[in-house]
């Protein structure tokens, strides 16, 4: 059966291939292309926001962003996109699809990493107990397990099949409209989905933080992926956006000392955060004061670093992009983030986290 499936997968694969989800030419003059087809993207497209259009995402300055979401990480617990997403979905302004944690990283590093399955269960249960409301989250769906590269490799899982059901309910309904697909961690339940049921990468958009380099480096996921959808990679350039100090940062909360040690949770912009008594925020703040990543002394990252997906809010967060080669394959590729787009991602996040709405349905 296990070779039936794989012969399976293999056909499926080659015969897609001719068939991929594809970028077409960036769109310089929008009068030359008046009708733009899924596919179709530029910059400054009339009677959009500025920045970077993708046509099937983009929508008019005013109107609210309909696209369902399917959130899949690696580890929920060392990056600050989950926390904006529950705010956003808690606040009616994101629908999200799913959320699927995929536990592997790669032999070289130890590929299976199964203590991210509860990372991934505590986000959401903070995200509950700091008032989100429950009706916007979905249950962790668990994606690809296994102890090898070689075993992961088209590995069934709850969360393939799933991507598979609710990537074809979407398109059914609203074919015009694709579903978005972040991924921050390595690729795997997408491309085993994508064995599943080829048909998927046509019918979504995938923003993929780091597909060139660390997040793509399983690359038989991120080969797959590459070929066959139409991806968003963002991440090799400017991913991990480091700072000598926490109090230089212009995308997360800038704390007053330019050490975590030398910060309490009050510390400057932190207090925004802390005085909300909040048990998801006091994380956040807990996160800037002991996780490496933030508070290593001369390399004090400053970013949502898998948060990809956050251009559909905010379609001026990228100021150029071109089609580029990554992983053997053509992908829309970012290729401008500046100090202004910083200041606009701190502006649109900070705005939902601190928004008191979005914890309303707080147990008293």
């Amino acid at each position: 059966m296990k070779r039936l499936f794989a012969a399976l997968v293999l056909c499926a694969a080659t015969l897609s291939t001719a068939t991929a989800a594809r970028w077409n030419a960036e769109t310089t003059d929008w009068s030359k292309n008046p009708r733009p087809a899924i596919g179709d993207w530029g910059f400054d497209r009339p009677g959009y926001p500025k920045g970077l259009y993708i046509h099937g995402i983009t929508v008019k300055e005013g109107q609210r962003v309909k696209n369902p979401v399917i959130y899949d990480n690696d580890v929920y617990d060392d990056v600050f996109d989950d926390e904006w997403m529950y705010a956003m979905a808690s606040l009616g302004r994101m629908d999200i699809a799913a959320l699927i944690v995929t536990p592997v990283l790669t032999d070289f590093w130890t590929f299976s990493q199964p203590g991210w399955v509860k990372t991934a269960h505590d986000s959401r249960n903070t995200a509950l107990a700091a008032g989100i409301n429950p009706r916007c989250l979905p249950p962790i769906t668990v994606g690809t397990e296994a102890g090898s590269e070689k075993e992961g490799e088209n590995k069934i899982s709850e969360g393939a099949k799933l991507y598979v059901r609710l990537i074809n309910e979407h398109h059914a309904k609203h074919p015009d409209r694709p579903m978005i697909v972040n991924i921050g961690g390595q690729g795997a339940t997408l491309a085993t989905a994508f064995g599943l049921d080829p048909s998927i990468a046509d019918k979504c958009i995938v923003y993929y933080t780091d597909i060139r380099v660390y997040n793509g480096h399983y690359q038989w996921a991120s080969r797959i992926i590459a070929a066959n959808f139409r991806v968003v990679s963002w991440g090799d350039d400017n991913w991990w956006i480091v700072k000598k100090c926490q109090n230089e940062w212009n995308v997360l909360p800038r704390p007053d000392r330019c050490r975590a040690s030398e910060n309490d949770p009050m510390s400057g912009e932190w207090r925004l955060l802390t005085q909300m008594h909040n048990p998801m925020l006091d994380h956040m703040v807990h996160q800037f004061r002991n996780r490496g990543e933030y508070c290593s002394d001369g390399r004090c990252s400053d970013a949502y670093a898998d948060g990809a997906f956050i251009h559909a809010w905010l379609p001026g967060i990228f100021s150029d992009a071109e089609v580029r080669e990554v992983r053997g394959s053509e992908v829309l590729h970012v290729t401008g983030f500046t100090p202004e787009n910083e200041a606009a991602v701190k502006a649109l996040t900070m705005e939902a986290l601190l928004d008191p709405r979005a914890y309303r349905f707080r147990k008293k």
